[in-house]
């Protein structure tokens, strides 16, 4: 079999150091020491013990290990390109701290130059001369997946076809479109804590600022869990798919899912759908099967309060929050300087470049997505290099991007309006709706030129993803999404257009009727009031299956995105909001049906009939439904008048608490085997702590709360079985970086 080349050669001469380190590591089964960069003295690493590479060869003492890097494709070493070492070598030997030499090289030799290198050392009085080349590293990459895991950069240098066995490669190929440039990335510890975190919980959620690199994190451990473990991967989009793509044949299967509560504003629907999935998805976990998700900080704060968490507490216990500031000063060199060295700069501009990165990676507001910016022509093309204009380039990089964009030509603008306003997905090949056509060449622009923007501007600002559900062009990175969004807050002409040109339903998820709070929405003024609430209602006027579901829509829209005017306005416009209100009121995660009939009777918007029927239904969820989270919701006690929240309370006491025991019972009986049991009483246990801290004064209600839990907890150890799946990542694959720093500036040959 042959050994796969890797192109070793783009990896620069610090990465390839640290390549040669973790082979050591590896390979060898020694901690390797790392020398400083720049004062090694004639070795890049070293560590006393015994190797054996084959059966009767055995080399004990002190290993030396010296990196030879070369930028060029299959160069051949001579001694002329380690004459060099010679001396350093001759006074280590002298100390007695060379008695075997090392040499890694991603160049080869040949014959005759192999056995000059090798007799130039052993002249110098060391004992064992080894000499490995370009093919020997590339032959243990292909033997070794804790080594690609730990050095995941390799998967963009190699031929993936001949890493993955031939069927995870078939079915994770469109997939692979999608990854970012694998040759780029840089292993920090974020990934190494998300890979523990993985390990221990099934789940991890990567939690960051917007181009913090959640994505390529994501990524990373996409490609380790088809190579490690076999899985299949799956990128989906929403939660429910979950669901739809769980094969209980396969053994190992890898979820990713991106934006996992909305792309660049929560999306509280969204939101709804995971409470729904929960349970399903601990099942999964418990199985074997491996999920990560992504979200923005800002709209993860914001999900929580209507996340399910308690019921699932993964969700908190794996959560690794991505802090641009806790990237090392040489993790962001590293991002840096593979994105400029990879990128698509010429060499001209990558040598005038050179100067002004080491204070590009060390500044306040450096992120990830700021080097690959750096690194394009296309984000690149205004751009002055000097001191001051890239200073501003990083600190000022959304007002750059704007600006950039708003440069482009009409085509290639209303490329992305139509992107933003199809929620970042069109699918491929384009083929739009009349009023789609109407909206671009309102914008200046035309179906023809729009696709051929999309063409030119692909691999810098959209790329083409292959999903389950089809082929989309997609933003390159969501950070674009976020500065159209200011160009329409700086454009009202542009915003008619897109509200004009959006259908209702996507609306309703991307802006808000007056400032609601919520970051990155596109906020509409009052003017357009009227326009939208009878667009809304028009909306909901449809067939009786259809309406539910999109008043279930509305009503998340108007309790998060619409300030008091607006709400008042369309409580006008739409008379049968109240009965709706009434016929759909739950409280619970997945409507929010409850809460927006609270906002209306605090904003005196609520008629007193629907008030009556809302106090009604609470009561009957209580004492013939069993709900008892309404017992202790001092919120759903303001739909009662004074006498009827007195003889809530009362009858609460006289009929409810002392029935518990039948209540818990019923619960016991609709328990599934396939379920956890702690989360199938994980309601019961928070209701019934709801109202022992709501009423404390209550007589008994301490006793009887402290009862039933014995009662659930003796009841969830009988039925309780070990139901763990084996470890993701054992702590011995994963390499620890070398804590030392310092020497040779890592850009010194970016434009090589």
């Amino acid at each position: 079999m042959s050994v796969p080349k890797y192109d070793l050669h783009l990896l620069g001469w610090h990465s390839f150091q640290q390549l040669c380190m973790a082979v050591a590591s590896t390979v060898l089964g020694q901690t390797v020491e790392t020398f400083l960069e720049g004062n090694d003295g004639g070795r890049d690493g070293g560590f006393k013990g015994t190797w054996s590479p084959q059966p009767n060869e055995l080399y004990e003492g002190a290993f030396v290990f010296q990196c030879k890097f070369t930028s060029r494709r299959d160069h051949n070493l001579t001694l002329s390109d380690v004459a060099g070492e010679r001396e350093k070598v001759r006074r280590l030997v002298a100390r007695g701290q060379c008695d075997v030499y090392v040499l890694m090289t991603n160049g080869d030799w040949t014959g005759e130059s192999h056995l000059k290198i090798r007799r130039a050392f052993e002249d110098v009085g060391v004992k064992h001369v080894l000499l490995l080349g370009s093919t020997w590293i590339c032959e243990k990459i292909q033997l070794n997946s804790n080594l690609r895991m730990n050095v995941p950069r390799l998967y963009g240098l190699g031929d993936l076809s001949q890493i993955l066995d031939e069927r995870r490669y078939k079915q994770t190929k469109a997939l692979l479109t999608e990854l970012p440039d694998l040759s780029k990335l840089v292993v920090t510890g974020t990934y190494r804590k998300a890979l523990q975190a993985l390990k221990q919980h099934g789940l991890v959620l990567l939690v960051g600022e917007p181009a913090a690199g959640k994505t390529t994190i994501a990524s990373l451990m996409a490609m380790c869990a088809m190579d490690k473990w076999g899985s299949m991967v799956l990128k989906l989009e929403k939660p429910q798919q979950i669901r739809d793509h769980w094969n209980t044949e396969e053994a190992s299967q890898f979820i990713w899912v991106d934006d996992a509560f909305g792309a660049m504003q929560y999306e509280a629907d969204l939101v709804m759908e995971w409470n729904r999935i929960l349970p399903a998805l601990s099942t999964m976990i418990r199985a074997g099967h491996r999920v990560v998700m992504t979200s923005r900080d800002y709209i993860y704060n914001s999900a929580r309060r209507d996340l399910k968490r308690t019921a699932f507490p993964l969700i908190e216990e794996s959560q690794v929050v991505i802090d641009v500031k806790e990237l090392t000063s040489r993790e962001k060199s590293e991002i840096l300087y593979n994105h400029v060295k990879l990128g698509n700069q010429s060499q001209r501009v990558r040598t005038r470049l050179k100067e002004f990165l080491p204070a590009v990676a060390a500044h306040s507001r450096f992120a990830p997505e700021t080097a690959r910016r750096l690194g394009s022509v296309e984000f690149t093309k205004a751009l002055k290099i000097d001191q001051k204009n890239i200073d501003e380039f990083v600190a000022k990089q959304e007002r750059w991007l704007v600006e950039t964009m708003q440069g482009m030509d009409d085509e290639s603008q209303a490329a992305l309006a139509l992107l933003y306003m199809k929620h970042g997905a069109i699918e491929s090949p384009v083929n739009l709706s009349g009023d789609e056509v109407k909206t671009i060449e309102r914008l200046g622009g035309n179906q023809a030129g729009c696709i051929r923007a999309l063409e030119s501007l692909r691999g810098s600002f959209v790329q083409v993803a292959d999903t389950t559900e089809g082929r989309y062009w997609r933003y390159k990175h969501p950070t674009i999404g976020d500065a159209f969004a200011l160009i329409l807050a700086q454009s009202p002409d542009q915003l008619q257009i897109f509200v004009d040109g959006t259908p209702t339903e996507r609306l309703l998820e991307l802006v808000t009727c007056g400032d609601a709070g919520i970051q990155n929405a596109t906020i509409l003024p009052a003017s357009m009031f009227a326009a939208i609430a009878t667009r809304c209602y028009q909306y909901v006027n449809c067939g009786a299956e259809e309406e539910r579901m999109r008043r279930s829509r509305l009503y998340s829209f108007l309790l998060r995105r619409t300030d008091p005017v607006f709400l008042a306005a369309y409580s006008k416009t739409d008379g049968e909001l109240a009965s709706s209100l009434v016929r759909d009121f739950a409280r619970n995660l997945f409507t929010m049906s409850s809460d927006l009939a609270l906002r209306l009777l605090r904003q005196g918007l609520l008629p007193e009939s629907a008030r009556d029927a809302i106090s009604t239904k609470i009561y009957d969820c209580v004492f013939d439904e069993d709900d008892l989270g309404y017992i202790y919701d001092q919120d759903m006690h303001e739909f009662f008048d004074d006498r009827e929240r007195e003889d809530f309370y009362s009858d609460v006491q006289k009929h409810v608490l002392p029935d518990l025991d039948r209540i818990r019972k019923s619960q016991q009986e609709t328990y599934s085997y396939e379920d956890d049991p702690d989360y199938h009483f994980s309601d019961f246990i928070d209701q019934l702590e709801g109202i022992r801290a709501a009423f404390p004064e209550w007589p008994g209600v301490e006793d009887m709360v402290d009862t039933q839990r014995r009662r659930v907890d003796d009841w969830v150890s009988e039925v309780s079985q070990e139901r763990r799946a084996e470890p993701a990542v054992s702590r011995s694959d994963l390499i620890r970086p070398s804590a030392q720093e310092g020497g040779r500036n890592i850009f010194d040959d970016v434009d090589q």
